[in-house]
């Protein structure tokens, strides 16, 4: 009787805990349907643009807050997370400026030259590969000089907006291995290499582009003796003759590799890049011929280019300057598979 009595609770206690497991389990299962069937967060997992929605990146929503995100290009579904974040890589405000007899470094470092009448600035690539925008003014304009290590895109932009003048920072996020940038003045975010609006209040808008020249610092030395450099007195701590990025503009290794590549030229050949109206024309930098004169139409209109003690001239049928860029191949390609031009003066 006594081993009866211990056999049945023991088979009591066992239907008790099956009991209270299959109810928990039956809640669990309840609760996660429910949460399932909610619908996402808008602010987070789905914003909406004037033409269709996008599943736009958790990690640059929550990075910029204030950014108004009901109008967004559909290339942010595709926006990765660079690594340092926000203004992890820190963008350079006011600069200082060194002569050039202070240069301590390489001379076949590449620089980006802008000049105003006789006062000539010089922004190192081996400052900029570190800060990736400098904000900072020549003759009276205030400009962004930009430059992406990860597909050599340097451009520089009239930091003026609709509602006033504004910095521009590093957002941390990338398209195609290009950076996007943003303006502290309303949190925009721009993609460097086009200057155009992808998210925010300017959204569709593009930034204006600043006319400069690309030398490496022996030539501008020679050509340009009483110019400025931007000072390693940056207030970071980087080591100013190293690069982060090694050997990655000269060898055929991506870190995040893009989603076509185009076999017409290898994939980091540096490329001269402008705008005509809708049209992008590239042009490989390195096969123009020392003082020559090409000719080419684009939608109509006679364009002139020239390179001369290596300096690109590019002028309009009015003989007015087009700013130019440079950036590589591959980058370029990959955005303007509907709206490119590729004029090559080797095949002229």
């Amino acid at each position: 009787m006594e081993n009866e009595t211990k056999i049945s609770s023991s088979i009591n206690r066992k239907r008790n805990f099956t009991f209270v497991f299959l109810t928990g389990l039956i809640l669990l299962t309840l609760a996660f349907a429910l949460f399932s069937s909610r619908k996402p967060d808008k602010k987070i997992n789905e914003i909406s643009s004037s033409m269709k929605s996008i599943a736009a990146p958790d990690f640059l929503v929550r990075a910029f807050p204030d950014t108004d995100w009901s109008k967004a290009d559909q290339s942010l579904t595709d926006a990765l997370n660079g690594g340092p974040g926000k203004d992890g890589i820190p963008a350079l405000n006011e600069p200082k400026f060194d002569t050039l007899d202070t240069w301590k470094q390489a001379g076949d470092v590449n620089a980006i030259v802008i000049q105003d009448g006789d006062n000539t600035k010089v922004y190192p690539y081996n400052i900029l590969v570190w800060h990736e925008i400098i904000n900072d003014t020549v003759g009276g304009v205030p400009i962004a000089v930009t430059f992406c290590p990860l597909c050599g895109s340097a451009v520089v932009y009239d930091r003026r907006l609709p509602d006033g003048v504004s910095t521009f920072g590093v957002s941390g996020a990338l398209v195609e291995s290009n950076m996007i940038m943003y303006d502290r003045l309303s949190e925009t975010l721009w993609q460097q290499s086009t200057g155009r609006a992808l998210a925010g209040k300017y959204f569709g808008q593009e930034l204006t582009r600043i006319s400069f020249q690309l030398l490496t610092i022996d030539e501008v030395k020679e050509k340009y003796p009483h110019a400025r450099v931007v000072s390693e007195r940056t207030g970071y701590f980087r080591d100013y003759s190293r690069n982060p990025y090694g050997s990655y503009d000269t060898n055929e290794d991506f870190i995040f590799h893009p989603s076509m590549q185009d076999v017409r030229y290898p994939a980091k050949t540096i490329f001269v890049v402008f705008t005509i109206d809708d049209t992008s024309i590239s042009v490989p930098w390195l096969s123009f011929r020392s003082d020559e004169v090409y000719t080419t139409e684009v939608n109509g209109q006679k364009i002139m280019l020239q390179k001369k003690d290596g300096e690109l001239v590019v002028l309009d049928a009015q003989n007015k300057n087009i700013p130019f860029y440079f950036e590589m191949w591959f980058s370029w390609a990959v955005r303007h598979q509907q709206d490119g031009r590729v004029f090559d003066p080797s095949k002229q």
